[in-house]
């Protein structure tokens, strides 16, 4: 190493001492390892150049002595030390496949230092130089980049808690005012043992104290602001606008049927576990009798289950969208049950019905179908006139301890579903299941949970036991719709994708507002290659459900499949609209802005969900982000959070490869890709033909270097899913990675006339090689 960068060197306002292994700011000190400084003194000789990993290896290790692995760690050891960011970088920047640069200019101690007894008074350096030593500048840069965002806060925050006008003026001039406070306080002052001085101007030890210094500037320059603004405010006036400006986008219109209704959660009085299973179980079931009354529209279970009891009459009809709705009470007192229920317009909150039971709790049964009897005949003038008697539902009611039960593993399933609630749900349905083997419900819910945990667990053993379930749920009850839309879910997710559609359709014309079976029928109509008819049935299922976002969202993933990426996005934000907290609406749309090239607006949205509940699926989606930003270490930290979340995911194991390849990491990227196609084979074992799992595998088998089955793959793939847009970009790739730029080029412009993001084809790492085709830039222009 060079003699005079041993002797220390200044990057900004830190100060690097190698001969010590330590980087200091005045206010803080960090220490690194010898082979950290040898590598940061090899960026610092080269500043502003690219210096390659086999350069910095040399010189921390010697020739063929370090490995790459080991320059990374070190790299990530020399950036905690500056306190430095890989998506954001002040000092060394990152070039994939290249090396790393030093983007600061180090100045040496001693070009930097002056003698002491200069100070005060020696000389008077320039304007420039006063401005720079007395950190005006740095304190000027931070006041703006912090009074801007916190002007941006106030217009959003403020207008969404209906704060006045005022106090976003308030805050405005607030801001302004405080600029020129907070350049003479920088100008003035300095921060010495935690007092406030007048700057003597001496460079060694002002550039240590900047920091502070420009903290407690722009800190103490608004409290001081404030005062004055508010002292400005009282005794002569703002200006303040007469009319209110709104900030927020505009929301979907949509419509309030005059015959639809919800069931809001009961209030459980005595806030008993057992009252709180009756009044779930006696909501659930009004729901299930009404959804079967032809001619009312009724809000789902999940959907009114995001209200609180007795909730504004305002807050339902918004959220819901429904013009009247049931509320009411549970109470139970030893044997008995007192239940409370009132028929509410929720145009004007008047109650169009009230009705009290006090009844043996052995009457449970009866207590809902009164209710339930008494809710239709209210709204019958808001019915078709062949409307006469509700008929009863073709179903066995089991014992009440039973059906506890049972309403507890319900209850599982209500929750996010994950491997531990889904179990808990089995538990549940296997007890009420010892006490009366004959309960159809109980088997139906078994079997949609295990058709979950498989989903999740990718064991094939949970398929097997799912059959057996839904098996004896429609010998013992084959009129009951829930059976039937348990089973079509199990087709669809064994590939028996004609059977799924049956199965839905049975459980349709048993129940045809049974909008589980719709979505499902829907999903089994796209995988059949029948889009025309999968969009109709989602949007009967809108219908029928104007409230219900799980609708909106099967609608957006269906034309997400179609390359209508911004038709899509509006579907989503209808999701996010009814429901502001809806993890998996945020993440949908961030992936929908991403696909239609949006990536600014794709972050945020990502961070939304992340924020509101990490999962798997939003950090996969937030990995892919980021890698085609090129941001590949946030990429993989993204994936590598995925991973541990569930290891047995092969989407994760396959992105994770991608990052690993393009960053130059070969072998641990086939390990990657190795590890996604030994999980992926476990679904594909239960379901060989579901589409994007076979563009998953012909992807993983072309980065293993299995060129003839890759092809295979991707065309059975095209075959199976003719309209996706994906389909034809895997090929593209696939072709690509063999050499044949031709059929590449071919697949590309198909993916892209289908709907397929252009920004992201520009930005895809495996097309570099073809940048400079005259034919795949008039596919980016779309001419």
């Amino acid at each position: 190493m060079d003699a005079e960068y041993l002797h220390g060197f200044y990057l900004g306002d830190l100060h690097v001492e190698p001969l010590k292994g330590r980087v200091s700011d005045g206010e803080r000190e960090e220490h690194l390892s010898p082979k950290a400084v040898e590598v940061l003194v090899c960026l610092a000789r080269n500043s502003g150049d690219i210096v390659s990993y086999e350069e910095l290896i040399d010189c921390a290790w010697g020739e063929s002595a370090g490995t790459r692995e080991a320059l990374g760690q070190v790299i990530t050891q020399i950036r905690h030390a500056l306190d430095d960011h890989v998506d954001n970088p002040t000092y060394i920047q990152t070039l994939p496949r290249r090396g790393y640069r030093l983007v600061v200019d180090p100045v040496l101690d001693s070009d930097h230092a002056e003698p002491e007894e200069s100070y005060p008074g020696a000389s008077d350096p320039g304007i420039f130089e006063n401005l720079k030593r007395r950190g005006v500048l740095e304190t000027g840069a931070a006041y703006l980049v912090l009074g801007w965002l916190i002007i941006q806060v106030a217009d959003v925050v403020f207008d969404r808690l209906n704060f006045p006008d005022w106090v976003a003026t308030f805050v405005t001039v607030l801001v302004i005012a405080g600029f020129p406070i907070a350049i003479a306080l920088s100008w003035f002052l300095e921060i010495r043992g935690g007092n406030a001085v007048l700057d003597d101007l001496s460079p060694r030890d002002s550039r240590r104290r900047r920091f502070s210094r420009t903290y407690v500037s722009v800190v103490a320059s608004l409290a001081i602001a404030g005062m004055l603004v508010f002292a400005y405010d009282k005794f002569i006036g703002l200006p303040y606008s007469a009319t209110a400006t709104s900030t927020e986008l505009p929301t979907p219109e949509l419509p309030i049927a005059h015959n639809s209704i919800a069931v809001l959660p009961f209030l459980n009085n005595d806030g008993s576990d057992e009252t709180r299973i009756f009044a779930n179980g006696l909501v659930d079931d009004v729901i299930t009798r009404l959804s079967r009354v032809p001619g009312l529209l009724v809000s789902s279970r999940g959907d009114s289950s995001t209200l609180d009891p007795n909730s504004p009459s305002d807050k339902v009809r918004d959220r819901l969208r429904v013009a009247m709705y049931l509320e009411g009470s549970v109470e139970m007192s030893g044997d008995r049950i007192r239940v409370i229920t009132q028929l509410i317009d929720s145009a004007t909150g008047f109650h169009k019905l009230s009705r009290t039971f006090d009844r043996p709790k052995k009457d449970f049964f009866d207590i809902r179908d009164e209710v339930t009897q008494l809710t239709v005949s209210s709204l019958r003038v808001s019915l078709p006139d062949t409307i006469q008697e509700l008929t009863p539902p073709p179903d066995y009611e089991p014992e009440l301890d039973t059906y506890v039960l049972y309403r507890h593993g319900i209850e599982e399933l209500d929750k996010p579903r994950t491997v531990a609630t889904t179990g808990k749900a089995l538990e549940w349905f296997d007890k009420a299941l010892d006490v009366d083997p004959e309960y159809a419900a109980a088997h139906a819910g078994r079997c949609g949970a295990l058709v979950w945990q498989y989903s999740a667990a990718l064991d094939s053993r949970y398929i097997s036991e799912a059959e057996s379930a839904c098996a004896h749920a429609l010998e013992l009850n084959p009129n009951l719709d829930v059976v039937h839309a348990a089973l079509g879910d199990l087709y669809r997710h064994t590939g028996r994708y004609a059977d799924s559609a049956s199965a839905n359709e049975e459980a349709l014309r048993i129940n045809p507002n049974n909008v589980t079976a719709l979505l499902g029928l829907s999903e089994a109509q796209r995988l059949l290659n029948q889009p025309e008819a999968a969009e109709r049935t989602l949007r009967r299922a809108i219908g029928l459900q104007p409230g219900n976002w799980a609708a909106y969202n099967a609608l957006g993933i269906f034309l997400f499949h179609q390359g209508r990426y911004a038709e899509a996005t509006e579907q989503f934000l209808t999701v996010v609209t009814l429901d502001d907290t809806n993890v998996r609406g945020y993440s949908n749309l961030a992936t929908a802005y991403m696909l239609a090239g949006d990536f600014d607006t794709a972050l945020p949205a990502y961070s939304r969900a992340v924020e509101l509940r990490p999962e798997r699926e939003t950090y996969i989606s937030l990995g892919l982000l980021h890698y085609y930003l090129g941001n590949f270490e946030a990429a993989a930290a993204a994936l590598q959070t995925a991973i541990d979340m569930q290891p047995n995911d092969h989407i994760a194991w396959m992105n994770y490869g991608d990052i690993l390849f393009v960053s130059g990491s070969g072998g641990e990227a086939r390990d990657a890709f190795a590890r996604a196609q030994q999980l992926l084979r476990a679904s594909l074992d239960v379901d060989p033909n579901k589409p994007t799992s076979l563009m998953d595998l012909a992807w993983i088998q072309a980065m293993l270097g299995d060129h003839e089955n890759a092809l295979r793959t991707i065309e059975r793939a095209q075959k199976s899913a003719p309209d996706d847009p994906y389909a034809w970009y895997v090929a593209a790739l696939i072709h690509n990675d063999f050499g044949d730029t031709d059929a590449a080029l071919v697949n590309l412009r198909t993916a892209a006339d289908k709907g397929f993001s252009r920004t992201m084809i520009s930005a895809e790492p495996h097309f570099d090689n073809l940048a400079r085709d005259a034919r795949f830039q008039e596919i980016l222009t779309g001419t």
